[in-house]
């Protein structure tokens, strides 16, 4: 399958890239170099021209795409990448004739909801989510269930929460990592669960929790996502212990 990787540069895109490119034909794709990748794209989520290029002749997009924490403040660029970037990146993919979208989502498309009193699960609707981040992933969710409905779209949301590196062990802002909460994940199960995504069969549109601790598995059904997806996060974490 020849699959377009958006976001390839970052901390879930980087590894998604190397565990797609063992079965798959991937054009790496991002606004900034891509790190030992020579051939990689060049391109801005926000540029739909130069998304309606990038996308000919694909099969299947995996976006990685996250805008900075820092970046949603102060009226910042980040809920402009994850909504406008999005929409652009599912209005080019439908106008290329491409069928098979994965996406990054996130947990915080529930944060809207009691933390104490409810099971985040993947059929938990309606989505609930305070201004900011949370309310841009919740969008980017509602606009992927449309492209769905309207254009038969098969669509994979994939929601991680506190996504880490236990390589280099920092977050996601690059800050290091001084402990585990309950949804933990390493970067790179977070993308071996879009690889798993993308090869599972009879998608419509669903949307999978993957994250790492003991706790995780009786918040959220991310058992169903092992048993859904064939997949399993080869870290574990303990909140109770110190990294």
């Amino acid at each position: 399958m020849r699959v377009l990787l958006t976001g390839a540069a970052g901390l879930v895109g980087r590894p998604a890239y190397d565990q797609l490119a063992e079965d798959h034909d991937v054009t790496a794709l991002d606004i900034r170099p891509v790190d030992g990748v020579p051939d990689a794209v060049e391109g801005d989520v926000l540029d739909f021209k130069r998304l309606l290029e990038v996308m000919a002749g694909h099969d299947a997009v995996v976006n990685t795409i996250m805008a900075p924490n820092q970046s949603y403040a102060d009226n910042g660029p980040g809920f402009t990448i994850n909504v406008s970037g999005l929409y652009n990146l599912l209005e080019a993919a439908h106008r290329s004739g491409i069928r098979q979208f994965v996406h990054t989502s996130s947990g915080a498309v529930h944060t809207g909801y009691p933390h104490e009193d409810t099971r985040y699960t993947h059929d938990l609707y309606p989505l609930k989510a305070p201004p900011g981040y949370a309310l841009s992933k919740l969008l980017q969710e509602e606009m992927a269930r449309s492209f769905h409905e309207q254009h038969g779209m098969s669509i994979a949301c994939i929601r991680p929460w506190s996504i880490i590196d236990t390589q280099r062990m920092v977050t996601t802002d690059g800050k290091p990592v001084n402990s585990y909460s309950w949804g933990t994940i390493d970067c790179r199960d977070v993308a071996s669960s879009l690889v798993r995504a993308l090869e599972a069969k009879d998608i419509g549109f669903e949307c999978f929790y993957v994250m790492a601790t003991d706790e995780a598995y009786e918040r959220t059904d991310v058992a169903w996502t092992e048993e859904r997806l064939n997949w399993k996060p080869a870290h574990r974490f303990d909140p109770q212990q110190k990294p």
